[in-house]
């Protein structure tokens, strides 16, 4: 290198999360690059009179962040206030059913007749009279409007009657007219609650304008950026504004992180179809971009949720027997989408929580291989919570990359021990995953799950329910050095881009995050204690503590 660097950082804990696995003392940085990564002494010949030095003392220097399932437009339509376009009925907001009616009849007063109240956040089993909301209740407090109130999960809502009208469901009969199990009926009545692939449909009825979506944009900016997180797979968003406003505020750099945008929609699997159908007529594969803003994975969705429950799984839950899990697409399928995105020389995610849906992706993998092997395609699961090795040899052998979500258990660890049993010792499997050469990320799946790096990280290496203090089955737990090249290197290689970014090398992208402290050094239980102190992106500083 000529010259003085741009930026040094010294006299900290500078992981590189290299193939060596090394720690150095300091890394240098001039324009958009790392130029230095070595010891303190070596680092002093880059510093200049313009050079910003930043003494570490003693922190750690990491890669940026990549948070491989991440909504931006979703995430960021969230707000605490009646006039938010999706209103947040979380803990913070309603500890109970009574405060979810009153923030429903305020945003009611707020909107003219027929205009959407969107709601989401509860969870039944967290707010005080552990139930869910009913759709009489929600009729009462908005006559004149259609709510939806969806669980945090994202996969469960309840609407009222205007709502349900919205698709033609009036009676309990209606319900017949869409997949089973998934409009909640008791005898005659209609309960309001709606699962999944109906519930989605139901969504699409709902429109989030342009200007919402931008305010949205911007809110998701800010808060991964003041949590290290650098780049992120878009995992799917509200249709054609929403592919139009990532790529232009990507290219603009007003939305700062890198985005991998995977092709699908949240209102499901017809909307999500034609968005891929039209992708793979056109004859595009999946990569094409630039550093900013890249079209990544033909995504679509198999099953449920971890935490409704309603995912797919191959025994019936532990809590309920009798509860039935939603799988909208059929084995056989399921096999045939992917040999096709196969053939088209893309790469291929979908959604598969339960390890029924799991198995179909698995199998539809290796019969689309027989034909056309692809290893070099590292075709994803999302989410892939429960699984076995038997699955997890199979997935190793066809490079397919899954993203799995460890912060969730943090927040719902008790649930899911209440609803999987003994398969809690493959939830999550990250521990078998590595030890078969999978090459796994770790996401957030914001909205439904914490943002926070240290939520993800706490939930790899110590897994326990933060709410509860409850331990979680251990067998999954990983290192913290292995928890962080999951959420940096297996991110970027997810995406094809591992040779630009993930690590600390020279040459590769300037994409950083200083953490509070040493968390190499740092006890295990006091991960969760760990925060954000510097975010770096293309060289420029985009927050600073």
């Amino acid at each position: 290198m000529g010259g003085y660097a741009d930026m040094v950082f010294k006299n900290g804990a500078v992981i590189t999360v290299d193939a060596a696995d090394r720690v150095v003392e300091a890394a240098g940085v001039k324009g958009n690059r790392i130029v230095f990564v070595g010891p303190d002494t070596e680092a002093e010949a880059l510093i200049g009179p313009d050079t910003k030095v930043f003494d570490l003392a003693g922190r750690a220097l990491l890669p940026g962040f990549i948070d491989s399932h991440f909504h931006p437009i979703l995430t960021g339509l969230f707000g605490d206030d009646e006039d938010a376009a999706i209103i947040f009925t979380g803990q913070r907001n309603c500890k109970s059913i009574e405060d979810i009616l009153n923030l429903v009849r305020k945003a009611a007063a707020r909107r003219k007749p027929g205009r959407w109240i969107s709601m989401m956040g509860y969870d039944q089993n967290k707010v005080a009279e552990k139930r869910h909301v009913t759709r009489e209740e929600l009729d009462r407090a908005a006559p004149h409007n259609p709510v939806q109130c969806m669980r945090g999960c994202g996969h469960v809502s309840v609407y009222n009657t205007p709502a349900l009208a919205s698709i033609g469901v009036e009676t309990a009969a209606d319900a017949a007219k869409y997949p089973p199990n998934e409009i909640v009926r008791e005898g005659d009545r209609l309960t309001g609650i709606v699962k999944d692939h109906t519930h989605f449909l139901i969504w699409s009825r709902v429109d989030y304008s342009e200007e919402q979506q931008i305010a949205a944009l911007e809110r998701s900016n800010d808060l991964l950026l003041r949590n290290g997180i650098t780049s992120i797979h878009d995992p799917g968003e509200c249709g054609k504004t929403s592919y139009k406003l990532m790529s232009r505020y990507c290219a603009r750099r007003k939305f700062k992180p890198r985005t991998y945008m995977m092709l699908h929609s949240i209102y499901g699997k017809p909307f999500s179809l034609a968005e891929v159908d039209h992708f793979l007529a056109l004859g595009l594969e999946s990569g094409i971009g630039d550093d900013y803003f890249r079209l990544g994975t033909c995504k679509f969705m198999l099953d449920g949720g971890t935490s409704g429950p309603s995912c797919a799984t191959r025994e019936p839950y532990s809590h309920d027997p009798d509860l039935p899990g939603i799988l909208g697409w059929e084995r056989e399928e399921t096999a045939a989408y992917i040999a096709k995105i196969n053939e088209a020389g893309c790469q291929c995610s979908a959604h598969a929580v339960g390890d029924l849906a799991v198995e179909f992706m698995v199998e539809g993998y290796e019969r689309a291989f027989q034909k056309t092997p692809r290893p070099e395609a590292r075709h994803r699961i999302e989410h892939c919570t429960l699984t076995d090795q038997d699955l997890i040899r199979r997935m190793a052998r066809m490079n397919i990359c899954p993203s799995c979500n460890p912060g969730f258990i943090t927040v719902n660890g008790r649930n899911y021990t209440a609803y999987y049993g003994p398969r809690m010792k493959y939830f999550t499997a990250l521990r078998s995953m590595i030890d078969a050469g999978i090459r796994v990320s770790i996401s957030s799946d914001a909205p439904s799950g914490p943002v926070e790096p240290a939520a993800l990280l706490d939930g790899c290496v110590n897994r326990i329910d933060r709410v509860t203090g409850e331990a979680v089955d251990r067998t999954q737990a990983v290192t913290i050095r292995e928890a962080l090249r999951l959420y940096t290197y297996n991110g970027a290689y997810g995406s094809y881009e591992e040779d630009r970014k993930g690590s600390i090398e020279v040459g590769k992208l300037a994409d950083l995050t200083v953490l509070s402290a040493d968390v190499l050094s740092l006890p295990p239980e006091r991960i969760p204690e760990l925060r954000v102190d510097l975010t770096v992106i293309d060289g420029v500083i985009e927050f600073e503590r």
